[in-house]
C-alpha cells in the first residue's frame, strides 16, 4: 500500500516542479525587457553625446579654421599694398604720336600699343563679348566667383582637352594683370627639380589667394563699370595690342565704336590665348573661339539667334600685317624721337601719351621722298649698268613663266615676295627671255606677261661684261625693272649705290616741312640728313662773300681768277677751279656764279678765317671747323640739317634760325606741356642790307650760274651748288620767298660719286622736281628790299654802268659802297638837260 502511496505523491510534486518553472519562465519573460530599455537610452545618450561632442567639435574647427583663415589672410594682406591707387587713379601706359601738320598721325613711341577708349564710346556688343568669354557672372559676383570655379572646373574635367575655362573673374585678372605681375617669378635658386615644382606651386596658390583678396578690396572700391572699362583698355589682345582700342585697330583698321557683333566676339576669344587664337596666324582656330563667344552672347541674351547666325556668317576682313608696320616719314619721326627723349625723357615719352604737333607736311614729305628716289636713280644710271641681281635655273624657268610678279623688297633685292598684278611704281624682278643676236633688243618676263626693255637699257645690258669674271647677261638672269610710263615696256630700276639727303624748311620760321635721310630707310635707318657729317665744297661761299660785303666789298668790284699761292703752316697751298679753267679779270657776281674757287680763297684771306667761322656760328653751324684757309673751299664737315639752316638764316634777312620739328606738345587731357609756336626772332648774323645783297648774288647763281636748270620754276630763286674735293658729295641748297629745299648726295663710304658729277648736275634736278610738285601756290613774289638799300643798272658780265637794255639787272648796293663810276656822268645843268621841255600847244588865231 506504501507503494502506490509514494507513486501517487510523486506525481503532484514533478507537476508542482513544471509549474514552478514555467512560473519562472513566466516570470523571465516579463522581466527581460526591462534591460534592452536602459541600454538603447544609454546609447541614445552615447549617440546625442557624439553628436554634441561632433557639433561641438565643428564649430570648434570652423572657429578654427576661421581663425586660421583669418589669421592666413591678414598675413597675406599685410604684404599686400594699403591702398588701390594704382587701380583707382587707373593711368596705364600710352603711346605717344606724332601728328602732321594736317592732323594725321605719322608716328608713334610706346612701350604698348594702347588707346584708351572710354566704355560709353564702345557698343553694347563689344562689353558683352568680352564679359561672355571670361566672366558671365561679372554683375553677380563681388570680385570672385565659387560658382564660377566650380563650373569651369567640371567643365574642365569634362572636356576632351579642346575647351578649357579659366575660373578668374574679370575683376580678379585685372588684379593679377597690374597688381600682381611678376608675383609667380623665382629667380636663381639653389633648388632640385622636385623642390622647383613645389616652389612654383606654393607661390602660384599664395598669388592666387593675393589676387581674391585684392579683388574683394578692389569691389568695394570700384563700380562694375569702371572695373570693367579698366580690364577692356588694359587686356592683352596679341599682335603687340593692349585694350580693344589698340586691337580694333591692329587686327581691323577701325575705331571700337566701328566694330560688328563679329569682330567684337573674335577680339573676346582673344584673352584665352592671343597667339593660339590670332586671327592672322590661324583664322581657322580664331572662327571657333569666335562662334564659343557667340554661343556664349546668345545664351547670355546679349545678342539674338538672328544675330548669332549673322555674325557667323560675316566675313572678317583683316589689316594687312605690312600696313601695321608701315611708319611715314621714318627719318623725320627717328629725330624727333631723338628731339623728345631729349627734352621729356624716355618715360613720358614711351608711356606719357604725350601728343606731338609736328611741321611735317605730308605732301611735301611725299614729294621729297619720291624726287630723292628719282633722282638718285637717275644718276645710278648714267653711272652705269651694274649686272643682274640674281638667275633662275633651268629646271624653274617654266614656273616663273606665267606666274605671279616678283616684287623686288629689302636691302638685297629679295624676288621671294608674289603679286598677283603688276603696279607702275614698283620695282619687280624681271627674268632674260631672248636676246637676240642681230639688234639690240632684249626681252624679259615678269611672270604675268613679256614685255620689251627700253632701248637705251638694253644696250646697256647687251654691253655688260662683269668686271671680275668676264661674264655676260644671259638667258635666265634676273633684271630689276619697273614698268615704263606708257606701260608698253620696261625700264632698269636698279637700287642705286648712291645715297642722300632732302630737307625742306619754312625759311623765316625753320619748321621742317619734309625731310629724307636715304634711298630707302628698310635698307639703312642711318638719317644722313642730320647725321651725316659730309664735304659741303662750294656751298660754304655764300657765308665767305657774306663777310666780304660787310667788310665793304660790292657785287661788282674785280678780282683775278688765276692761279693763287697761299703759304701755310704746312707749306704753299695752290688751289684750283674745278675744271683747271679760269676767266681772268671777274666781279663778285660772276665769280659766284660760276662758283670761282681762286676767288673765294682770295675773299677769305682778305676778311679773315675768324669772321667767317663767326658767321658760320652764328647761323647754327656746331660741327668742328677746323680753322684753314681751306675752309674757303668747303672742307669743313657739316650734316646737311646744319647747312640747311644756315641758308635758311640767309633767306630769313640775315638771322639766326632754329630748325624746328613739332610746334606744340600736349598731354593726354590736351594740356600744353610746350608751345613754340610763337618763339621770338633769332639774333641778327649779318645786317639785312648786307644779306640783301648776297641773297641777289645768289639769284645770279640761278638765273646765270652753275643752277640755271632750277630757274624752270618760274620764280625768283637764290641758291648755290656745291661739289666737294674729287666729286665725294653733291649739293644744291635753294630757296624762293616761301620755301627752301636742301639736297644732299654722296656714298657712304665717301669714294667719288663719278668723273664730273656736280651739284649743278645731279643734284639742282632733284630740287627742282621737288619744287614742281610741292611749293605753295602762293603770289609770284620777289625777295623783299630791306631799307638801306639802293640800286643801280649793271651790265652783268663787266659791272660796268649802262643804260637800259635786254642783259642790265638792277644791282642792289649798301647805301655808301656804290662805285664811284656810277656817280661819275656829264654834269647836270638843268632839268630840260635831262627831260625835254614838252611842246607847248599853238595858240588858236
Amino acid at each position: 500500500m506504501a507503494t502506490p502511496a509514494a507513486t501517487t505523491s510523486a506525481a503532484p510534486s514533478g507537476v508542482a516542479c513544471s509549474q514552478r518553472r514555467d512560473l519562472i519562465d513566466s516570470k523571465h519573460t516579463v522581466a527581460e525587457p526591462a534591460i534592452p530599455r536602459k541600454r538603447r537610452r544609454r546609447r541614445r545618450l552615447r549617440t546625442v553625446s557624439v553628436l554634441r561632442l561632433g557639433f561641438l567639435l565643428a564649430i570648434y574647427g570652423a572657429s578654427l579654421a576661421a581663425a586660421v583663415l583669418y589669421f592666413a589672410v591678414q598675413t597675406i594682406n599685410d604684404e599686400l599694398p594699403k591702398d588701390l591707387s594704382q587701380l583707382l587713379d587707373y593711368q596705364p601706359s600710352r603711346k605717344s604720336v606724332v601728328l602732321s601738320s594736317d592732323g594725321e598721325e605719322i608716328g608713334a613711341f610706346s612701350i604698348e600699343n594702347r588707346r584708351i577708349v572710354a566704355l560709353d564710346r564702345m557698343p553694347p556688343h563689344v562689353p558683352a563679348a568680352f564679359l561672355s568669354a571670361e566672366d558671365r557672372r561679372f554683375y553677380k559676383h563681388k570680385g570672385f566667383d565659387l560658382l564660377g570655379i566650380a563650373r569651369a572646373a567640371i567643365t574642365n574635367f569634362r572636356s576632351d582637352g579642346n575647351i578649357k575655362q579659366g575660373g578668374s573673374t574679370i575683376t580678379q585678372q585685372i588684379i593679377k594683370q597690374t597688381l600682381l605681375v611678376g608675383e609667380e617669378q623665382i629667380g636663381a635658386l639653389d633648388l632640385t627639380p622636385a623642390e622647383y615644382a613645389r616652389e612654383r606651386k606654393s607661390r602660384k596658390y599664395r598669388r592666387k589667394a593675393k589676387e581674391v583678396i585684392l579683388a574683394v578690396r578692389l569691389e568695394r572700391e570700384l563700380t562694375k563699370a569702371e572695373i570693367l572699362s579698366i580690364y577692356l583698355n588694359h587686356v592683352y589682345l596679341g599682335h603687340g595690342a593692349y585694350g580693344v582700342g589698340a586691337a580694333a585697330q591692329s587686327y581691323f583698321g577701325k575705331e571700337v565704336e566701328d566694330l560688328t557683333i563679329a569682330e567684337a566676339a573674335m577680339l573676346g576669344g582673344l584673352v584665352a590665348s592671343p597667339t593660339k587664337y590670332a586671327p592672322h596666324r590661324n583664322m581657322q582656330l580664331a572662327r571657333e573661339r569666335q562662334r564659343y563667344v557667340l554661343g556664349h552672347m546668345r545664351d547670355d541674351h546679349y545678342i539674338s539667334n538672328a544675330e548669332y547666325e549673322a555674325a557667323l556668317a560675316e566675313p572678317i576682313a583683316l589689316v594687312d600685317e605690312s600696313d601695321l608696320n608701315h611708319l611715314a616719314s621714318p627719318y623725320f619721326i627717328e629725330h624727333v624721337r631723338q628731339l623728345a627723349t631729349r627734352r621729356y625723357g624716355n618715360r613720358d615719352l614711351f608711356r606719357g601719351g604725350l601728343k606731338f604737333y609736328s611741321t611735317l607736311d605730308t605732301r611735301m614729305q611725299a614729294a621729297a621722298e619720291s624726287a630723292l628716289r628719282r633722282g638718285l636713280e637717275a644718276l645710278d644710271r648714267k653711272l652705269g649698268f651694274r649686272g643682274p641681281i640674281g638667275a633662275i635655273a633651268p629646271a624653274a624657268r617654266g614656273g616663273w613663266t606665267g606666274g605671279p610678279a616678283h616684287p623686288i623688297s629689302g636691302p638685297t633685292d629679295d624676288v621671294a615676295a608674289v603679286a598677283d598684278q603688276v603696279l607702275p611704281e614698283q620695282a619687280y624682278g624681271a627674268m632674260v627671255v631672248d636676246l637676240p643676236r642681230s639688234g639690240a633688243g632684249v626681252t624679259v618676263d615678269l611672270g604675268p606677261r613679256r614685255i620689251a626693255l627700253i632701248d637705251a637699257d638694253a644696250r646697256d645690258v647687251r654691253a655688260f661684261r662683269d668686271g671680275k669674271t668676264g661674264k655676260s647677261v644671259a638667258i635666265g638672269d634676273l633684271l630689276p625693272v619697273r614698268l615704263s610710263p606708257d606701260g608698253n615696256q620696261v625700264a632698269l630700276a636698279q637700287r642705286p649705290a648712291l645715297q642722300g639727303s632732302f630737307i625742306a624748311m619754312e625759311p623765316g620760321t625753320g619748321r621742317v616741312l619734309a625731310l629724307v635721310g636715304g634711298y630707302d630707310w628698310t635698307a639703312s635707318q642711318f638719317d644722313r640728313a642730320t647725321q651725316a657729317r659730309r664735304q659741303v665744297g662750294s656751298s660754304i661761299k655764300p657765308f665767305i662773300y657774306s663777310a666780304a660785303l660787310e667788310a665793304g666789298k660790292t657785287p661788282v668790284d674785280r678780282l683775278v681768277d688765276g692761279p693763287f699761292s697761299v703759304t701755310t703752316a704746312t707749306g704753299v697751298w695752290t688751289p684750283a677751279n674745278y675744271d683747271n679753267k679760269y676767266l681772268g679779270d671777274v666781279t663778285l657776281m660772276t665769280a659766284l656764279a660760276y662758283s670761282l674757287n681762286t676767288i673765294s680763297v682770295q675773299l677769305a684771306v682778305a676778311v679773315g678765317l675768324d669772321r667767317i667761322i663767326e658767321i658760320l656760328r652764328g647761323y647754327g653751324v656746331s660741327s668742328p671747323i677746323p680753322r684753314h684757309i681751306s675752309i674757303s673751299l668747303g672742307t669743313p664737315d657739316l650734316t646737311p640739317l646744319e647747312v640747311a639752316t644756315g641758308y635758311a638764316g640767309i633767306a630769313a634777312g640775315g638771322r639766326r634760325i632754329t630748325p624746328r620739328f613739332f610746334d606744340l606738345v600736349t598731354d593726354t587731357a590736351g594740356n600744353v606741356i610746350e608751345d613754340l609756336r610763337h618763339q621770338p626772332p633769332g639774333p641778327q648774323v649779318v645786317s639785312p642790307d648786307v644779306n640783301y645783297v648776297m641773297i641777289h648774288l645768289m639769284k645770279g647763281v640761278v638765273a646765270r650760274g652753275t643752277a640755271r636748270f632750277a630757274g624752270q620754276l618760274g620764280r625768283p630763286i637764290a641758291g648755290k651748288t656745291g661739289t666737294s674735293a674729287n666729286y665725294r658729295d653733291v649739293w644744291f641748297n635753294g630757296f624762293t620767298t616761301d620755301l627752301l629745299g636742301s639736297v644732299w648726295i654722296g656714298r657712304d663710304d665717301s669714294t667719288p660719286i663719278g668723273d664730273k658729277i656736280t651739284g649743278g648736275g645731279a643734284a639742282v634736278p632733284i630740287w627742282l622736281d621737288f619744287m614742281q610738285k610741292a611749293h605753295p601756290r602762293t603770289p609770284v613774289r620777289d625777295f623783299p628790299v630791306p631799307p638801306n638799300v639802293s640800286f643801280a643798272r649793271v651790265e652783268p658780265w663787266s659791272g660796268d654802268p649802262t643804260g637800259p637794255s635786254a642783259e642790265a639787272v638792277w644791282m642792289p648796293f649798301v647805301r655808301g659802297t656804290l662805285p664811284g663810276k656810277f656817280l661819275a656822268g656829264p654834269v647836270i645843268r638843268a632839268f630840260d638837260d635831262q627831260v625835254p621841255a614838252p611842246v607847248l600847244p599853238i595858240p588858236p588865231r
